[in-house]
Formats: structure tokens, sequence, C-alpha cells
């Protein structure tokens, strides 16, 4: 389990900002502030939960997806 929450990474930083309302995980290494993106698969059904660094610039929210928010996904799903 991660001790901070620079070393927060996918599932488990999903996890931790959930179970603490966004008190741990929002703002993540260098004050990167994250928000969590859930998608639901088109044959699956399956949900997803990915956590993405943003922005706010004004009215508009920058989403980045970036390798910092890779979860291995099996092939063929």
């Amino acid at each position: 389990m991660a001790h901070n929450d620079e070393e927060l990474f996918g599932d488990e930083h999903v996890r931790v900002y959930r179970e603490t309302g966004g008190e741990r995980g929002y703002i993540w290494r260098n004050g990167t502030t994250i928000l969590l993106l859930t998608t639901t698969g088109r044959k699956s059904g399956e949900e997803r939960t990915t956590p993405l660094i943003h922005r706010v610039d004004g009215d508009r929210w920058i989403v980045v997806a970036s390798k910092g928010g890779t979860r291995i996904i099996p092939p063929g799903t």
C-alpha cells in the first residue's frame, strides 16, 4: 500500500481516492490534480475507473490521458 499520495497508481489510486472522498489522491505528484474518469465497456458493459491528470482553465476542463494513468487491460477486452 502507498504510504503517501505520490506513490499512488492505478487501481490503488482509485481505491484510496474513493475511500477518502478525494482527501487523498486528488493532489498527486508535484501538486498535480487528479480526477476519476469512469467509462463503460461497449461490449462487456464493465465499468472501469481511471485516475487522470486535470486542470481547469476558466470554464474549460483540460484532461491529460498519459502513461501515468496506465491500466493494464487484458487483450480482447
